[in-house]
């Protein structure tokens, strides 16, 4: 499997220039030592891979089961975990989900792909490449792991896991306010997205609850630097600021709110919403 050790980002590459380039894409990306190349694989593979880590959300055993090969192979972070067979795979998960009050699998990209071989023939099941974050919560706090997982699926079941664990943190929780007292036009809804949520645009949402213009909520940050933004209405209107401004960074083409979050940071200054201060 040493295709995985070739760097990701450099397929990404390749696939998005043979997309620009042809219609039909054959072999994009090579296997390691082995004379073979990869393709795209299909959304089958993607619809399964979303399936199981919701599955894993709900913690329901008997339907992961159901889309686990009989001969399943499992591999931890650093090979401490091994779990072979769906017996034993059965017993993991019940002991596991006991344990845990909390599992959210974040996606935040994930790439099909299937092998061929040195004849040009497809050979059987595809591997997906994931990237995640992997929040879980138990008796000695909540953890978030920014992982990588290489998934074999064959006739519809997962067949083999790797996991690759880059890095482990824990979130404090950090109250975000915006003063909304000076913006002139309507709006229904005030929210917060960056690096803290993926730049999820469903997930954190502010209220005002005492009806004085200033919208608040409390999210979780991994501390060290925060890139964000406040926007209205599911993003139809965002936050703009220009490359420069005091309370901002710019990354890549993208100018957003930056805040550096300590470990004993529990909230935010509120701010006027598009400026770096509060309102007059």
């Amino acid at each position: 499997m040493s295709v995985f050790k070739n760097g990701i980002l450099g397929l990404f590459l390749v696939i998005a220039v043979s997309i620009q380039a042809q219609d039909k894409i054959e072999g994009v990306g090579f296997a390691g030592d082995r004379n073979e190349t990869f393709t795209l694989g299909t959304q089958e593979s993607v619809t399964i891979w979303k399936t199981w880590c919701t599955l894993h959300e709900e913690k329901n055993v008997e339907e992961i089961l159901k889309l686990a090969g009989d001969n399943i192979r499992i591999e931890g972070p650093g090979g401490e975990l091994i779990i072979e067979g769906k017996d034993n795979f059965k017993g993991f998960l019940t002991s596991w989900f006991n344990d845990l009050e909390l599992i959210q699998v974040r996606q935040r990209w994930g790439l099909p792909m299937k092998f061929i071989n040195a004849e040009g023939q497809l050979r059987p099941g595809e591997w997906l490449v994931s990237g995640h974050a992997f929040k879980y919560k138990n008796a000695e706090g909540t953890s978030i792991e920014d992982n990588q997982v290489n998934v074999f699926i064959n006739e519809g079941k997962v067949q083999y896991m790797k996991v690759y664990q880059h890095k482990i943190s824990k979130p404090i929780d950090v109250e975000v306010s915006v003063d909304m007292s000076s913006y002139k036009d309507a709006y229904k809804t005030v929210s917060v997205f960056g690096t803290f949520n993926n730049w999820c645009n469903t997930c954190n949402q502010l209220y005002d609850t005492d009806g004085d213009g200033v919208y608040t909520t409390t999210i979780e940050v991994i501390p060290g630097d925060m890139e964000y933004k406040f926007f209205l209405d599911d993003q139809k209107v965002e936050e703009t600021f220009e490359a420069g401004s005091p309370c901002t960074k710019t990354t890549d083409i993208y100018t957003n709110r930056l805040a550096n979050i300590a470990k004993d940071t529990s909230s935010l200054d509120v701010v006027c919403f598009n400026t770096c201060s509060g309102c007059k």
